[in-house]
């Protein structure tokens, strides 16, 4: 380090003639920059104070204090190292006077807090708000100075605060920000900022910020197929008018804390909608547990779901296990098929349910557990309680809210999209290079019958592929097993145009039938995609 870039030291008594000088305050050129701006300083008639000086090779930052007649002064160089502060007062000449601003600003009033909540400044706006004489408050804690303060919290937490009504008496006349202060990985203090305006203004910007949330909010609902979809729902292929409104179902139910039943065929996805349930919940930091009820026989279910003590019964692990309920703590666990469970294992899961409470087989005693039920059935349940095969007041706790997931046959316009994803999935898994797609292959799976539903058609799509040995995917490689049944009398509108129409490509099929339905209705886009069964903004997309 050159001697101008030390730190210097000055003592300078201007009327007696004396002065001493110590590091870089021993160079004439350091003294001769300093001087003109130590006068502009003296004539402000300050005690003590900062003040820049542009000078050469490097800008310097002086702390000067007066005593008598003699001035101290610590001299210090500003390198491209140093803190935002310092470059600050280095490069301003009136760096101070902007300081002195903020903290003495009768428009914006700053406090700090230490680490321990206690105030170690409050500016005098503040105080004269709160009541205050001048240092009365220092030391305290901030919620015994500051109603309603948040404060200490704030230091617990280290998240900011931006931009927060405040209420001192139930009515926000202030808007507050509340920043954590960090040094050494570590919350140090808190500054709170308080934007002082006229109640009147506040709550103006108070109202017009909550109304445009909720805008937002409603927007977001309304079209929350239009923007980005979360992978977990992107994995529920489809943009047809059920589908859509399966999505914004999802969506609203997702963060609420209640139990789902879950209503389809099988293989239309009903455990893709329970991840999806799970991926956009609270919970979604935990890992979701699954467990298929109609896959295990009766006398393992129970301790699959409730786990066991150690040596409750011969061939158990020695160690005992736990059960799919408590496994499933601060997450989501989803049953598929619950409505095939047995009779008394209906009324042990029913108490679960009540009190959450879970006691393992041979344990004496319970364990709390917080979980979120997701359930699924392919039966229809009315008939199962109806032929008392199902406990009407369990299904009541299972169907806090019921989501239906629609059939294949009830979403043709989706296989589509459903073929030229089952192909990228295999293609990608078996590294092949995507074959061409024939025209009229989507027309002739959408004329078939699909009672497997989702499942029946992959599984189909991905045996053609295999015969196809990587060439172009023709109708011939799914009639190994038969040709295709006649179109559906009661497809949607845009189904049957998929059917009719085998020679275009599929997206000018789609095309030509939603410009048709449109043109046939008056121009209604409205009624136009209700008659195409697709939404609203699935029409706008096809009409480009």
């Amino acid at each position: 380090m050159s001697e101008t870039e030390s730190l210097g030291i000055w003592w300078r008594d201007a009327r007696g003639g004396q002065e001493q000088a110590h590091g870089s305050a021993r160079l004439a050129a350091v003294r001769q920059q300093v001087l003109p701006a130590l006068e502009r300083w003296l004539r402000r008639g300050l005690a003590s104070g900062l003040f820049a000086v542009e000078a050469e090779p490097t800008p310097l930052v002086v702390m000067a204090w007066t005593v008598g007649p003699a001035q101290l002064m610590l001299i210090r160089p500003v390198g491209e190292d140093d803190d935002a502060l310092t470059r600050f007062l280095a490069t301003v000449p009136f760096a101070t006077a902007v300081l002195g601003h903020f903290l003495a600003s009768p428009h914006d009033a700053i406090s700090v807090v230490d680490r321990a909540g206690r105030l170690c400044y409050i500016s005098p706006t503040h105080e004269r708000w709160l009541g205050l004489r001048p240092g009365e408050a220092l030391g305290r804690p901030a919620n015994e100075v500051i109603p309603n303060s948040r404060m200490a919290e704030v230091v617990s937490s280290g998240i900011a605060e931006i931009g927060h009504p405040y209420s001192a008496d139930g009515v926000a006349t202030r808007i507050v920000s509340r920043i954590p202060i960090h040094a050494d990985g570590a919350v140090v203090g808190v500054v709170g900022r308080t934007l002082f305006k006229g109640p009147e203004v506040v709550q103006r910007m108070y109202r017009e910020v909550s109304r445009l949330q909720s805008e937002v909010a409603r927007y977001q609902r309304t079209l929350g197929v239009i923007a980005p979809e979360p992978e977990s729902l992107a994995r529920l292929v489809g943009h047809s008018a059920p589908m859509q409104a399966l999505k914004k179902e999802i969506r609203l139910v997702a963060e609420l804390d209640v139990p789902v039943l879950i209503l389809g065929e099988s293989g239309v996805g009903k455990e893709l909608v329970a991840q999806a349930l799970h991926d956009l919940s609270p919970r979604r930091e935990q890992q979701l547990v699954s467990l298929n009820l109609a896959a295990l026989p009766a006398s393992l279910l129970e301790s699959e779901l409730f786990g066991y003590a150690p040596g409750s019964f011969t061939g158990g692990h020695k160690q005992g296990r736990i059960g799919k309920f408590e496994l499933a703590d601060r997450s989501t666990v989803f049953l598929d098929e619950v409505g095939d469970i047995p009779a008394d294992i209906q009324v042990k899961l029913l108490r679960v349910l009540e009190d959450h409470q879970v006691e393992r087989l041979g344990a004496h005693r319970s364990r709390k557990v917080d979980f979120r039920l997701v359930a699924a059935t392919h039966h229809k349940m009315d008939e199962l309680v109806a032929a008392g095969r199902f406990r009407l007041d369990l299904f009541y706790r299972l169907a806090g809210v019921t989501l239906h997931v629609p059939s294949l046959s009830e979403r043709l316009e989706d296989i589509p999209e459903l073929l030229t994803r089952f192909v990228q999935q295999f293609c990608a898994r078996n590294r092949w290079e995507v074959p061409e797609l024939h025209a009229e292959l989507a027309p002739f799976l959408a004329q078939q019958a699909w009672p497997g539903n989702v499942r029946q058609l992959r599984q189909r799509i991905e045996e053609a592929l295999v015969f196809s040995a990587g060439q172009a995917l023709e109708r011939r490689h799914f009639e190994r097993h038969g040709a295709g049944r006649p179109a559906r009398a009661q497809a949607p509108a845009l189904a049957r145009a998929v059917l009719a129409d085998s020679q275009p490509t599929m997206a000018q099929v789609m095309q030509r039938a939603a410009r048709q339905a449109v043109e046939d209705l008056g121009g209604n886009k409205q009624k136009a995609a209700r008659a195409l069964g697709i939404s609203r903004s699935h029409l706008y997309r096809l009409l480009g």
